[in-house]
């Protein structure tokens, strides 16, 4: 029997997390792969080491960026070299330009103007010399022979004043012209391959640039002080993914180190799916090392992320999600305890609190159909009384209404079931879904479930007289819940059945020496929140998950 007691009802979810800084300076490989798995560690701090701005933190193989940056000077020379001579090229056309029109055209063009100006001399001087011939010729003083040959004259040096002319022309209109045309040409083609070398120039001088630079990167300082934190990884399976040490390669924008902020710490949970709708941000916490058990540090919850965290080969079914509780300033009367990253941590999520509430712990509350129901003893026989559950924390539930303070109820309700009379259920309320947010008894409160207290006595007749907390529970059959012949089985009764003979103490809970070998083998699936204790609610979402999992019987078969 249990009593039924008044007082401040508590809801609290408990999980395990770990401390890390809220504020981190990560100091990453910013030397570029170039193809490569990496670039090689040689040197790098020791892990816990306290540095300052400037200090050197990590240096990185720079052998292949030193033989890069001496071809990549030499080709910068080259390119250099090929400027100046572009740039002389560009110089020499401007300079051939004007050299023509200064100089040679002018130089052609009085050449030609002094031809004409002779050619006309001596055509003057022809045609008066022919016609001084005539007149003689005339007189019979010149033969017509002489006469014909100063005609010739007079005509030849007509045609050389005509050449003469017709030569400046063509200097002036088409030479002229060719020359510029040509010149501009050479000016413009020496003008696009300067350019063309300054540019290969800039962009070989941007490249060296850029390796002395990545030359510089392999010796990485510190930017901020703080402690040496590496940057290890581990994977889902729990092994090291990435180990930062020396000899290891690290790729670009790899993290190598973390320089927590000391003053700006939190704790990173991970809460159980069945669990996380209740979190919600700003909720109160407390917060306990597993290094400082006697130390109690105070939280809020910060962030609740809304996808869960990718699951693990071994944990595929379970859903998990990130939650990030705020560690608040500690009390400046008590000496704090030196918060490191990576310590273990329990935290206790504040969801609910309640003045001045009824309650009973959970497995005394039995559901039937979509009523819940206590087992009180009165006058010799075992009687049901309709109850109006509120919350509940898994361990205890609220009563609403139909109980009173200081009265006693039996402990293990489902046990009673079958001695109960209890009003029928239509098959409309069997397949009936429990309200969200509020408790289900009976799924998680049969015998030996959560909160039950050793030497509790279970005087079911069917049972035989009730056991001392002490005496072995394993080879009874009065532990074995009945079922009349030829009634299937039901599962939950088996599972009652199994929790109650594995729980020899009786406090409702199985500790790790109460562990089966079974159980040992998939601790990891049964402890779901990883405090070494199987709680009745955890075998139970245990059972179901693998039930659901079953793969079902052949038509015929057996099942």
């Amino acid at each position: 029997m249990c009593t039924v007691e008044q007082g401040e009802f508590i809801h609290e979810i408990t999980e395990r997390g770990n401390i890390e800084s809220a504020s981190n300076v990560e100091i990453r490989c910013e030397v570029k792969s170039r193809g490569s798995g990496g670039t090689t560690i040689l040197e790098i701090v020791p892990e816990g080491t306290y540095v300052e701005p400037g200090d050197i933190l990590v240096k990185l193989d720079a052998s292949a960026l030193e033989n890069e940056l001496t071809q990549q000077q030499i080709v910068c020379n080259n390119s250099a070299a090929a400027v100046t001579k572009a740039r002389n090229d560009y110089e020499t056309a401007l300079i051939a330009k004007r050299e023509y029109l200064e100089g040679t055209y002018i130089q052609e063009e009085q050449q030609i103007e002094s031809e004409i100006a002779v050619a006309n001399q001596e055509f003057n001087q022809a045609k008066e010399y022919y016609e001084y011939s005539k007149r003689l010729e005339r007189k019979g003083y010149v033969t017509k022979l002489q006469l014909e040959a100063d005609r010739f004259a007079q005509t030849k040096a007509e045609y050389d004043l005509h050449a003469a002319k017709t030569k400046l022309r063509v200097l002036q209109e088409f030479t002229k012209k060719k020359q510029l045309t040509q010149l501009e040409s050479n000016i413009e083609t020496a003008k696009a391959n300067l350019k063309s070398q300054e540019s290969s120039y800039k962009l070989d001088l941007e490249q060296l640039a850029l390796v002395e630079s990545q030359v510089a990167k392999c010796i990485i300082h510190a930017k901020e002080p703080g402690q040496v934190v590496y940057a290890n990884e581990t994977n889902r399976r729990g092994g090291q993914e990435v180990i930062i040490e020396e000899g290891v390669q690290v790729r670009e924008r790899q993290a190598i180190i973390r320089l927590p902020d000391p003053k700006r710490m939190q704790v990173k949970a991970n809460v159980n799916e069945a669990q996380i709708s209740l979190i919600e941000k700003g909720q109160p916490a407390t917060i306990v090392l597993d290094a400082f058990p006697d130390y109690q540090l105070q939280g809020i919850v910060n962030k609740v992320n809304e996808y869960p965290v990718p699951s693990g080969w071994f944990s595929s079914n379970i859903k998990e999600y990130e939650t990030t509780v705020q560690i608040l300033d500690e009390d400046p009367d008590q000496v704090a305890p030196d918060l490191k990253p990576g310590l273990t941590a329990q935290v206790r999520i504040l969801v609910e609190r309640l003045e001045n509430k009824l309650f009973v712990p959970v497995q005394a509350v039995l559901e039937h159909g979509n009523q819940y129901y206590c087992v009180l003893y009165h006058d010799g026989t075992w009687k049901a009384r309709k109850v109006e559950i509120g919350s509940t924390n898994d361990t205890v539930v609220v009563i609403e209404r139909g109980l009173a303070p200081g009265e006693e109820v039996v402990l293990h309700a489902s046990a009673y079931r079958d001695q109960l009379d209890l009003p029928k259920v239509s098959p409309e309320t069997k397949n009936h879904s429990p309200r969200p947010g509020r408790a289900t008894p009976d799924s998680q409160g049969g015998p030996g479930g959560p909160g039950a207290a050793p030497g509790n006595k279970s005087p079911s007749p069917g049972e035989g007289p009730a056991r001392d907390s002490g005496e072995p529970r394993g080879d009874r059959r009065g532990d074995r819940p009945r079922r009349e012949q030829g009634a299937p089985p039901n599962p939950q009764a088996m599972l009652d059945g199994i929790f109650k003979r594995l729980d020899r103490n009786g406090d409702g809970r199985l500790q790790q020496d109460e562990w089966s070998e079974q159980m040992k083998a998939g601790a990891q699936k049964l402890d779901a929140n990883g405090d070494g204790v199987i709680e009745r609610a955890e075998l139970t979402e245990a059972f179901q998950r693998k039930a659901g999992q079953a793969r079902p019987a052949p038509p015929g078969g057996k099942p």
